[in-house]
């Protein structure tokens, strides 16, 4: 896994520069690679629940404050999955709304000024109301913590922690600890999210934890991208390019980092894939077809 540390590090020693300046314009320009991926191959989608569902007479509700892009809406309306379709102006939409009109199974949907709006508007209270988006990120910023030890058990999700002075803030980070050569304080060397910290001295995994019992062992937390891991280095070798290309010009090692850059995204487009585009990905206006509609009985003649 790449951390904000590891980056500034080798983004440093790649450039040759350790200078305070350049570590924070390597962070910048690994931060901005990183956008560019994941809007790229989606992997910052998320699902909202709207509180409390719709509301009777209500057309807009308020979108979560990371939107990105809306992907889609639904609406729960008893055992029916409902899916409006997106309206694409602020034109169209107030076309539609000539006369007022109320049901609820709403048949658009339109983005305006951070809001959801719905037409027709609903007639109903509670009916539920999910929006799947893209989440804009926030950048890795935050160095890795490594103080102290820590203790964990097989098949637990709790990591304890002896010397540490963990904070909120670092759920959603990940935390790794290390093989060693004692049984005692040897973890598995793979990474778990962090789910909450509790304590300044307990934290919570998403998952179980898989390694051996260890006590005292040393660790690292880190702020990880939101990238699959096998292509995490890609952001990197997109900063050092920029830094060769334009910084302090050095066409062969540009030309390195280009070509690294390249290989690498071109691995990651053909085991990823666009939703519109990647290989293998149902086109996004192909037919979605309810298999109920079909006759499955049918009597010889």
């Amino acid at each position: 896994m790449r951390t904000t540390t590891s980056y500034t590090n080798d983004f440093t020693n790649f450039t040759s520069n350790t200078s305070a300046a350049n570590t924070t314009l390597g962070l910048k320009l690994v931060n901005d690679a990183i956008r560019y991926l994941v809007g790229v191959f989606f992997f910052n989608e998320r699902t909202y629940i709207v509180p409390d569902g719709t509301v009777d007479g209500q057309e807009n509700y308020r979108l979560p404050y990371n939107v990105k892009q809306v992907i889609n809406v639904t609406v729960q309306i008893g055992s029916t999955l409902w899916q409006p379709v997106e309206i694409a102006t602020r034109k169209q939409y107030d076309a539609l709304n000539v006369i007022p009109f109320e049901n609820d199974f709403p048949q658009f949907y339109y983005i305006y000024n951070s809001e959801l709006l719905l037409w027709p508007t609903p007639a109903s209270n509670g009916n539920v109301i999910t929006i799947n988006y893209k989440k804009r990120l926030r950048d890795l910023s935050a160095a890795d913590y490594t103080t102290g030890t820590v203790a964990a058990t097989n098949g637990s999700t709790t990591i304890t922690g002896s010397g540490t002075t963990w904070t909120t803030n670092m759920a959603d980070r990940w935390i790794n600890i290390p093989l060693t050569a004692s049984d005692s304080t040897s973890g598995d060397d793979n990474w778990y999210q962090i789910a909450s910290v509790t304590s300044a001295t307990s934290l919570t995994l998403h998952n179980e934890y898989e390694g051996n019992n260890a006590t005292g062992a040393t660790y690292t937390i880190g702020e990880v991208p939101i990238l699959p891991e096998d292509y995490q280095d890609l952001p990197l070798y997109r900063a050092c390019y920029v830094y060769h290309a334009t910084i302090k010009e050095n066409k062969d090692k540009a030309a390195l980092y280009e070509s690294l850059y390249n290989e690498g995204y071109a691995r990651l487009e053909a085991e990823f894939g666009s939703k519109t585009s990647g290989v293998g990905i149902t086109p996004q206006d192909y037919p979605t077809v309810n298999p109920n509609l079909f006759q499955n009985n049918v009597a010889s003649a």
